[in-house]
């Protein structure tokens, strides 16, 4: 068992280390910084919330939900109006990419099985023709 933790933490450290993870965490980071592009995706979530609690009320308007939805597009178009939530989002697609195809990898090995969405996704579970995990 002490291996199998042990080789998980290398995993793990070696996805923090991935230029794939340093490069989104960069771009998070500099997103924060940036006091309108941080407050429209503050926003944005504000209004989610809203949604959420309006939708968990036993006394919910349809007219209240129809306007708050109204507000999250808006909010949400404003939030994407943004260059750097923009490249944060395509960062965030490639980290997600990068950590399905591990997943992919770890239940080929595991299972020995390839499921239908995987191949569909690119990922063989042959690294050797695979530029996509390095």
């Amino acid at each position: 068992m002490q291996d199998v933790m042990r080789k998980a933490q290398e995993l793990a450290e070696a996805i923090a280390e991935s230029n794939i993870y340093q490069n989104m965490k960069k771009l998070e980071n500099e997103l924060m910084e940036d006091e309108a592009a941080a407050g429209a995706v503050q926003k944005l979530a504000m209004k989610r919330q809203e949604v959420e609690d309006l939708l968990g009320r036993k006394d919910m308007d349809p007219n209240e939900l129809m306007r708050l939805n109204q507000e999250m597009v808006q909010a949400e178009k404003e939030m994407n109006s943004f260059e750097k939530v923009k490249t944060l989002k395509e960062a965030r697609k490639e980290f997600t990419d990068m950590m399905d195809n591990v997943n992919r990898i770890l239940r080929l090995v595991i299972t020995g099985e390839i499921r239908e969405d995987d191949v569909k996704g690119g990922c063989s579970g042959d690294c050797s023709s695979c530029s996509g995990c390095s």
